[in-house]
């Protein structure tokens, strides 16, 4: 997500995280898949179950699908025109989609309020065949949800029905969606959701289990908290980690299979390994004055049968945070090989 840089001290009433432990890893294996134009800033992404990637650009109203088998290929699924921006993307049902549209500009302070919307994008029988779209998308609207003020965060509520939560980063709240019905409410309104008096709140959320994970990129915190059924809380939230270095933001994360969180820090230029009490924080991919992931903004497994222990990550070249203050590149969707699995 676009950020204004402004660094704050942000104090939280409840829970603290662990003190923790940086640490820096050996470089891992990074290959781009793809290298988007100049002046793209790519926000989000979600795996297949064939293993081809979907991405989000905000700087665009295409929906982009991508085979990693085919680097170097990308295909548009869908051209939003109704809007200016895509943002938050999440399979809700197999190979059913999710995508967050609305009249956001980058770079400006015209959010989209009001506009943003919920599409359906259904891929079933739809394949990428010599480098071309085989088959046809069906796309429609579920809600267009006026209240919201900028969205951004997505994600699958439970497996047993068809309703969604959805991160509104500006207004610090968390909206359950029926994807049914098109009916909507805030089901989260919280301090650790809050923007406080950062230019964002709550970021990147991921439903795992019974528990809702999600990034605060304004008060530089991953939060945790059970949740019901109905998305409603069912206990305390517990700040598991905060950022320790100061270009440092968390945005969309993902993760494995014991629990670590691969996160992207946008500005830090990195991809982090947070353990999962918080304790440890580890440098798998980039590095703060390099551009092997610059401004990273999202990442997630791979689910093929080669490709499970492969980060794939977008990011924005520093469209946003330039790196090293003044190298601005294009967006890419990244491949990096680590030592993990996903959660999947």
């Amino acid at each position: 997500m676009y950020y204004v840089v402004l660094q704050i001290v942000a104090t939280l009433l409840g829970a603290a995280a662990a003190v923790p432990t940086f640490f820096t890893e050996p470089s891992s294996y990074i290959q781009t898949v793809y290298e988007f134009p100049n002046n793209s800033f790519i926000e989000n992404l979600a795996v297949r179950s064939n293993g081809q990637i979907l991405v989000t650009d905000l700087t665009s109203t295409e929906l982009f699908l991508i085979d990693p088998n085919l680097p170097g290929h990308a295909v548009v699924v869908h051209n939003f025109t109704e809007a200016h921006a895509l943002s938050g993307i999440a399979e809700y049902e197999p190979d059913v989609f999710a995508i967050l549209a609305g009249d956001y500009f980058f770079g400006t302070t015209n959010f989209g309020q009001g506009t943003w919307t919920l599409w359906r994008v259904d891929l079933r029988g739809v394949d990428i065949r010599n480098a071309a779209l085989m088959g046809r998308p069906k796309v429609s609207k579920i809600r267009q949800i006026s209240q919201g003020q900028l969205l951004n965060g997505l994600s699958k509520l439970s497996d047993k029905d068809k309703r969604l939560i959805v991160g509104d980063t500006l207004a610090g709240v968390i909206y359950r969606v029926d994807t049914k019905t098109g009916d909507y409410e805030v089901v989260i309104n919280s301090t650790y959701l809050s923007k406080l008096d950062t230019p964002h709140g709550v970021n990147g959320l991921h439903v795992f289990g019974n528990t809702l994970y999600f990034a605060n990129s304004g008060q530089n915190t991953l939060v945790k908290v059970p949740i019901n059924e109905d998305g409603t809380t069912a206990g305390q939230f517990t700040i598991i980690a905060k950022t320790i270095r100061p270009n440092d933001e968390y945005d969309d994360f993902t993760l494995d299979r014991d629990g670590n969180i691969f996160v992207a820090t946008e500005g830090g230029n990195t991809i982090l390994q947070v353990s999962a009490d918080g304790k440890r924080q580890v440098i798998v991919a980039g590095g703060l004055n390099s551009t092997a992931v610059a401004e990273p903004t999202s990442a997630a497994f791979g689910r093929g049968l080669f490709d499970k222990n492969v980060l794939y990550v977008t990011t924005a070249g520093g469209s946003a945070i330039p790196v090293n203050g003044n190298i601005v590149i294009p967006g890419k969707l990244l491949a990096v090989k680590i030592n993990s699995k996903g959660y999947i």
